[in-house]
């Protein structure tokens, strides 16, 4: 049981070595259209914040965001129309092995947001990213 407490914090820290301020990462999305959209407009998000490196290759990062997207459309009760946009960020090491994960940030297109639901959604999903790791 001892060994289990003093070896709790070395495997934290290690896991959290990747997710460091200054390290590099690389955002990995599905092939779609708004996928590398919002991957190109969450890449810019993370180089204005600076905390971490933004990676031209998996290779070059210390750590990768696995980015999700799930579109949907239609007529909704704060749309009427277009396409609605969430977006979820899986940080792995360069293992595979799952880091962190957010959860899903959906936002439809309204005038509050420009109609761009995908900038709203990758607005809501970086603020999420800064207030877990921007200490």
């Amino acid at each position: 049981m001892l060994a289990l407490l003093i070896a709790a914090p070395i495997w934290a820290s290690g896991q959290d070595q990747a997710l460091q301020k200054g390290n590099a990462v690389y955002i990995e999305a599905n092939k779609s259209d708004v996928g590398q959209s919002a991957a190109q407009e969450l890449a810019g998000a993370l180089k204005e914040w600076g905390y971490w490196n933004v990676a031209g290759s998996k290779s070059s990062a210390d750590f990768i965001i696995k980015l999700d997207s799930k579109v949907s459309g239609g007529v909704t009760w704060t749309s009427w129309g277009g396409k609605s946009v969430a977006l979820s960020a899986s940080m792995v090491n360069k293992k595979g092995d799952q880091l962190w994960q957010s959860e899903y940030y959906k936002a439809s297109p309204n005038g509050a947001n420009g109609y761009n639901s995908q900038s709203a959604s990758v607005k809501k999903l970086t603020k999420a990213i800064r207030r877990k790791f921007d200490r």
